[in-house]
């Protein structure tokens, strides 16, 4: 019966298409989830923010309001498309244990999850120990949720927008240089002429390369990473490159982004300025022009609250019957917007192998059941 259920709100839900570049459908997803919840007996607020965009607040009609509120983060919304796709990336199908679809695993999967699990409390008469929200919010895969996020109050937090491979309570922080190498311009018949800055870039690009290499040696966590690396370490990517102006143009300048993941042991401002040293002296060295914007974006973090994380690894251990690790994210998740009030806590249904935010995306319908007795386990635990 769950599963027949978890399959039929996935294929409801994904087949609206909630493209949040558009703002598609925002009100239309927030009605079909409202409804949905309604019937379940579940009690639903809606919230429009200043940017006029939709967020739903779920509860319980039987949780004691004098209770530990903990808070169940999702989001409805989803990244565009793209090309590319085996099928109609809105028209959901169901193959081999997973619903396939856009938004299926990010983050509508989470939705689901907390959906059911508040029903099933309800509907087995079960006593809640705490007083659950589950938040689905809009405008996230945008960052304009940001602002409803940081207004959000309780005393616990669980994200849903990660994956199971672990019990997650943490993320990686994002440092973001902007380089702009410059060389001469010149008619491409004559390149004596000039100085060609992608060639010159190409040299930058080739010591950040090893740079990288090493930095991922070196600059560890004492924290556990969900998957690939045994420890977090610290990440450096070119992850983009522009330049040229005709093809029969010697290039006299060319811009690289660089894209820096921090361990939640750094500071993403001082993580900026390192590499911007680092650039530098490189560029000093071998006769680089360049020129450089470095920011820290935001800070890696981690729950250091050991009671909390204990409490939510017993769960997640008593439901697998294993030992749980504890990691901490290679990306960064909404929960940076909430640690500084709550402790939180992350666990979802979105392995890195289900295609998220790439074409032919999809979750596996036992995660999403794994995900539902987490969530209606918290709910019976008292903190």
């Amino acid at each position: 019966m769950c599963e027949k259920l978890v399959v039929e709100l996935l294929k409801e839900f994904v087949s609206i298409d909630t493209t949040s570049t558009e703002r598609k459908n925002f009100d239309k997803m927030v009605e079909v989830i409202s409804q949905r919840a309604r019937e379940f007996g579940l009690v639903v607020k809606k919230i429009v923010d200043k940017k006029k965009i939709p967020h739903l607040i779920i509860s319980l009609p039987n949780a004691p309001k004098n209770a530990k509120k903990i808070i169940f983060l999702t989001h409805y919304d989803v990244v565009p498309p793209g090309e590319g796709w085996s099928f109609d990336p809105f028209t959901p199908i169901v193959k081999e244990g997973k619903v396939y679809g856009r938004g299926a695993s990010d983050d509508k999967s989470g939705i689901v999850a907390g959906l059911i699990a508040f029903k099933e409390v309800l509907d087995n008469g079960l006593v809640p120990k705490v007083y659950p929200e589950l938040i689905v919010a809009g405008g996230e895969e945008t960052g304009e949720s940001v602002d409803f996020f940081k207004e959000i109050m309780g005393d616990i937090a669980v994200v849903l927008d990660v994956g199971p491979e672990g019990l997650s309570i943490g993320a990686s922080g994002v440092a973001r240089i902007r380089v702009r190498v410059k060389g001469r311009q010149a008619h491409s018949a004559y390149p004596f002429k000039g100085k060609n800055a992608i060639y010159e870039a190409s040299k930058l690009i080739n010591f950040l390369r090893k740079y990288a290499e090493e930095l991922e040696k070196t600059r560890v966590s004492q924290y556990a990473a969900p998957e690939h690396y045994e420890k977090l370490p610290a990440r450096l990517s070119v992850t983009m490159i522009k330049g040229g102006v005709a093809p029969n143009i010697i290039p006299g300048e060319c811009e690289l982004i660089i894209d820096r993941r921090t361990i939640p042991e750094e500071d993403a401002e001082e993580a900026a300025r390192e590499i911007q040293r680092v650039i530098l002296d490189f560029a000093h060295k071998e006769g680089v022009d360049v020129e450089l914007d470095a920011r820290g974006l935001i800070n890696g973090w981690v729950t250091k609250d050991e009671k909390i994380v204990m409490k939510f690894k017993k769960i997640l251990e008593d439901i697998l019957g294993k030992e749980v690790r504890l990691v901490v994210e290679l990306g960064g998740t909404d929960g940076v917007h909430l640690i500084d009030r709550m402790p939180v806590g992350q666990f979802g249904a979105l392995r890195s192998e289900n295609n998220i935010h790439g074409i032919d995306e999809f979750v596996y319908i036992k995660d999403v059941i794994l995900v539902k007795d987490f969530v209606k386990r918290v709910i019976l635990t008292e903190f």
